[in-house]
């Protein structure tokens, strides 16, 4: 759950400030010196420091929901605070501030996250909300100098439901247990880097249509964007006629046209 929300605030962001994958880089890493010192891309952070149950919309009792054409029940979800520090890093701090800025904008623009921005395992709960943490309420000045490194940023919390899983069937009793062996070191090949690949589509009449990777797939969003599980050189595959395809590179987002 906390990876798909994590996934909905990267293309919330991405959609609204907007952040070019190729251009602007996010992550979600402790912002330390070590994580700092490797950057060499304006970098939007969005650091999860603090999770709690939700007190403002505690629900109880059976709801019911649809999923792929089935009426279901279940208890109802509850529902947890996410809360993150989100900064800015560019090298100039002109282009820091603009970040910020238009990260600011898109948190105030929408108290609640459009559907178009969620991946399909949140699309059966209600819509996650995001906020400003109200000034009073504010305790995160320890983070705004992590290590030192005074950074301005924006007290955020996204609401969203956990759901617990329990209208569906138990798995069977696995009968056979499989184990990876991964290799590190000097003359280890370790295992390959997935990770989330921002993509930009220029390409007309492309919402909706799905995206491709050995790894996953994902669809066009309304503003023409998306992101998908892959590794650096893995083809991505854009599913219009003909078909379109690029290869992730090692760092940063694509480009399809």
């Amino acid at each position: 759950m906390l990876r798909e929300i994590d996934e909905t605030l990267e293309a919330l962001f991405r959609a609204s400030v907007p952040l070019a994958a190729t251009d602007v880089d996010v992550s979600f890493e402790s912002p330390d010196r070590v994580w700092s010192a490797k950057l060499n891309r304006p970098t939007v952070n969005c650091f999860l420091w603090d999770i709690r149950k939700s007190t403002d919309r505690a629900r109880a009792g059976l709801e019911r929901y649809e999923r792929d054409g089935q009426q279901l029940q279940r208890m109802a979800l509850p529902r947890v605070e996410l809360r993150y520090l989100v900064t800015a890093w560019a090298r100039d701090i002109t282009d820091s501030h603009d970040l910020l800025g238009g990260l600011l904008r898109a948190v105030l623009t929408f108290p609640v996250i459009p559907a178009d921005f969620l991946p399909a395992r949140l699309l059966n709960d209600s819509l996650p909300q995001i906020k400003l943490v109200l000034g009073e309420t504010a305790q995160i000045d320890l983070f705004k100098a992590i290590e030192g490194q005074l950074k301005p940023g924006l007290d955020v919390v996204v609401s969203a439901d956990v759901d617990l899983g329990l209208e569906e069937d138990l798995a069977p009793t696995p009968s056979v247990v499989d184990f990876g062996v991964g290799r590190t070191g000097a003359g280890w090949e370790g295992s390959e880097h997935i990770r989330r690949v921002a993509g930009d589509v220029l390409v007309p009449d492309a919402v909706g249509v799905q995206v491709v990777s050995p790894r996953g797939s994902a669809v066009v969003n309304s503003s023409g964007r998306f992101l998908v599980a892959a590794a650096a050189g893995d083809e991505l595959s854009l599913l219009t006629v003909p078909v379109r395809t690029v290869v992730v590179p090692e760092h940063g987002g694509v480009v399809i046209s």
